[in-house]
This record gives C-alpha cells, structure tokens and sequence, in this order.
C-alpha cells in the first residue's frame, strides 16, 4: 500500500500515550494521501474504510471488453435494463478500483455504440439529453450516496461501448418479491416499501435530477432477504426542477403522468408514478388499464374514474391514510402533488399509526389470507417513444409498438 495509506491505518493503532503524537501525524497522512491521490473512504456495502485511488469521472480506454477488463473481471449475465446489458463484475487485483471486502457484489452495465456512434456519445445522448448534460448526469450519479438508490462507482469508456460499475442488488425486484409473498403484501409491508420508494426518488429530487421511469421494476432489493430497497436504471434521468419545461416524452405507458404526454412537465412526474406503484402494491392492480394512449389520457381526465370509485374493495377501506396519500400523488395537476420530500413525512408512514387506518400488520387491519394473485407487469410493448407518438388534433395514438420484452428507442 502507499505511504499515505500505511500511515491513515497506523494512525487509530497507536498507544493511548502517544495520542498527541498520532493527532500531529493526522494533517501530514492527510497531505500525503491527497499528495499521492489515495484516500480511505467509508465503503457503502459494508461500512469498512476502503482504500481508493479516484479516478477520473470518465477514464477512456482504447479497445472493447479486453480493455475494461484489465481493470475488471466481468462475470455472468445478469439481465438486460435501458441502453444496456447487466454483468457481474469485480476489480481485478490492486489495478481495480475499488478494493474491500464487498468488492464481488458490483455489476457492470455495457452501453454498446451504434454502427457509426461513439460509445460515450451514444451513452449520454439518450433521452433528449446533450453531451455535458451527460457527463453532468454521470457525476450526479457517482456522487449520490443514499440507501435506497443503487450506488454508481465508475465509468468507463471504450471504444466500442461504455461501462458503468455500480453495486449490485442481490435480491428481487419489487413484482417478484410480491409474488414470491403470494401476490399481495400485507399492509405493514406496503408500507414499509412505500416509504423507501419516496425516500430514494426525494434523494433524487434533492440532486436536482428526475427518473422519468419509476416502476416496479426498477426497484429491487439490495439483500436476498428483502429488506433494503433500492432504486435503479437511470437510463432516462434528466435535470429538472419545479418548473415545469420541454422535455422528451419518455416512461414506460401506464405509470406515465398525464402531463409527460404533452412534453411539458418537471420531477412532479415521477410522484405520478410512484403513486400507481403504490396503488399497484396495495390493490394488486394498476389504477388505469388501457393499451390505447387516447382512452389512457381520457381516463386519467375522468372525475368518476379518478374519484372514489378508484378506492373500491376492502384493502382500501383498511387504510384510508392510505387514500389520502395516493390522492395527492395521483391529483392530475401536477402544482397538486405532494412532493417527494412531503410524501415521504406523510401521516401514513408514520410508525405511530397503527390499526386499520395505518396498516401496521396483517392482524391489527383486520385482512384475511387471499388467494395468490400475480400483480401485473408491463410488457415492452407499453414503452413509449416520441418517434412513435403520432398527434391529430387531440388524439394520441401508439404506432409501431415493438414486440413484448423489447424497449423502443426513446429519442430527443
């Protein structure tokens, strides 16, 4: 190890008489360590102080995979997200860039350029957003440090595609922990969700930033046992503030905001979504289902359809804070909307709350064991795409869908 990270890890070890001694030493290991560009920093999987070399936001290698892979050993497939396939992925030795005890549980993301395409400018042009929004986004991301939203490390840029290191989430992903629970949770565990949902995508607002596909699936949980969950896939995040401004149409259909459609809209949206997320974990189904984009659009401006005959059936009746928390992250002007930060503080997910109102457990809110029931995805089909967006007058229709299981290119 270097000199300045020999002595950042002497420092702690020294014997209570020389504690003076070791608090002078401390300004000088600092200086050397910044002086050789090593630092010990806390390691956010397992909390150890993990010896770091920084690198640059962007480091540029020449060649594909065998470039990336002197820093890294790519592992197993582990699925496919936006942009982009998913591998295991660890540092290669004292060349890797991040070394501890948790260094197995990372991934990588391949971005792949197209025919002609630079990899990096493939990568950062997704989602109408310009080369520095880009490189802005990525040091965002690298920089946002909270424990419900998956953890970026690096990224790396070859010449065929580009390489984001992040951590890895080993349990499932919020549809499969469901169905794995027999397709509704219990109340308590509603809950508990809910709260982790609002508080990543707050830690998103607070950076300035927007996720522009909240769902189901792209939370997952960090444990296989299920109890951290953390948002991911950032293929359309975007800056945005409260101010509502022109931005690409983009999401995934049913969980879109009605404003997205008119490509006028700011982060409100993404409270939109986090509330048929919600409606979708408690009801085991979404508030609005239609594959035709101009009844989707009629049905969210429908009063009947939007008011109390949306809360039908007994999980509803259960926990009426629960009401008064999806009608505000599903009120159709987004100025309405709770924001993340509020939404989050709400009386609902208090733990003071308990009985049926809040639903704290199964038992105190009353629910009975019902029959397994698969809560639904949305096949790739639902995806949207401006260049798929065909407008006359007021109608909106969905054209050229792809095939289930395949994203269509969402485009500036």
């Amino acid at each position: 190890a270097p000199a300045a990270g020999i002595l950042a890890s002497a420092a702690p070890a020294v014997s209570p008489g020389s504690t003076g001694a070791a608090m002078a030493l401390l300004p000088l290991a600092s200086w050397l360590a910044k002086s050789l560009g090593w630092l010990r920093v806390p390691c956010l999987p397992c909390g150890c102080r993990t010896l770091v070399r920084p690198r640059p936001l962007l480091l540029q290698l020449e060649g594909g995979d065998r470039a990336f892979e002197t820093l890294y050993i790519m592992g197993e497939k582990l699925g496919a997200g936006s942009y982009g396939k998913v591998y295991a992925c660890r540092p290669r030795g004292a060349g890797g860039a991040l070394e501890c005890c948790c260094s197995g549980r990372l991934c990588v993301k391949v971005v792949a350029a197209s025919p002609g395409q630079q990899a990096h400018t493939e990568a950062v042009r997704v989602a109408g957003r310009s080369k520095e929004e880009g490189m802005e986004l990525l040091g965002i991301l690298e920089e946002l440090d909270h424990p419900n939203v998956v953890r970026h490390y690096h990224v790396v840029q070859s010449s065929v595609a580009l390489y984001i290191v992040m951590e890895r989430c080993e349990g499932p992903d919020l549809l499969d922990h469901a169905d794995a629970c027999g397709g509704l949770l219990p109340m308590d565990s509603v809950r508990n969700a809910a709260q982790q949902i609002l508080n990543a995508i707050a830690a998103v607002h607070a950076r300035g930033l927007m996720h522009r596909d909240v769902k189901p699936e792209n939370f997952r949980f960090r444990d296989r046992q299920a109890s951290t969950l953390q948002l991911l896939d950032f293929g359309s995040a975007k800056r945005s503030g409260e101010v509502p401004a022109q931005h690409t149409v983009v999401g995934t259909l049913l969980y879109v905001a009605p404003e997205v459609f008119d490509g006028v809209y700011a982060r409100s949206c993404d409270l939109w979504s986090a509330g048929i997320v919600l409606f979708l974990l408690i009801s085991g189904q979404l508030p609005f289902q239609t594959s035709d984009l101009a009844i989707l659009r009629s049905m969210h401006r429908d009063p009947v359809l939007t008011g109390d005959c949306l809360f039908r059936g007994e999980r509803w009746h259960q926990a009426p804070a629960a009401q008064r928390l999806l009608r505000r992250l599903l009120a159709h002007e987004p100025h309405e909307r709770l924001s993340a930060a509020a939404a989050s503080a709400h009386a609902w997910l208090s733990p003071a709350i308990a009985g049926p109102d809040g639903g704290a457990t199964a038992a105190a809110a009353g629910e009975t064991t019902s029959p397994h029931r698969t809560l639904q995805r949305c096949s790739g089909g639902s995806r949207l795409a401006l260049a798929g967006l065909k407008r006359s007058h007021d109608v909106w229709n969905l054209v050229g869908c792809c095939s289930a299981g395949r994203d269509l290119e969402r485009l500036a």
